[in-house]
């Protein structure tokens, strides 16, 4: 980042602080001056808190867009291996080994379906980018 644009981010950061603080000058001026100035003050710190509430839900909205439009493979292995040692300890206990078996079973495909997931991810992402490099 250069040296002008970081001046320039810094003096729209000053500028936004200013108008905040005005603002809420301006606001505490406002409440001041009604009968009711206890419940009023409630009433703004609540609207403030579910506007901020509502800011971070729409970036995390973006973030998980952003995400899926990457094209992130679902990669089940972290899924697999708490399976894994949950079919374990069924087996472990002798009456359930039957359903111990059949999740550790679905375990290891998870395991290794996320392994063979994880190995055409990379790979087409490097083809991509020699592609690319040409």
């Amino acid at each position: 980042m250069s040296d002008s644009e970081r001046d320039v981010r810094e003096t729209q950061a000053q500028a936004n602080d200013r108008s905040v603080e005005e603002m809420a000058r301006t606001l505490a001026e406002r409440l001041r001056s009604m009968p009711n100035r206890q419940e009023m003050t409630d009433y703004a710190v609540s609207l403030l808190r579910e506007s901020n509430e509502d800011a971070d839900q729409a970036e995390l909205a973006r973030d998980s867009k952003a995400k899926a439009q990457r094209g992130d493979p679902f990669n089940p292995i972290a899924f697999g291996i708490p399976l894994f040692v949950i079919g374990a300890v069924l087996m472990a206990t002798g009456i359930l080994a039957g359903p111990g078996l059949g999740v550790m079973g679905i375990a290891v495909i998870m395991v290794l379906y996320g392994i063979v997931v994880s190995l055409f991810s990379r790979g087409g992402k490097e083809g991509k980018r020699t592609e690319e490099e040409s």
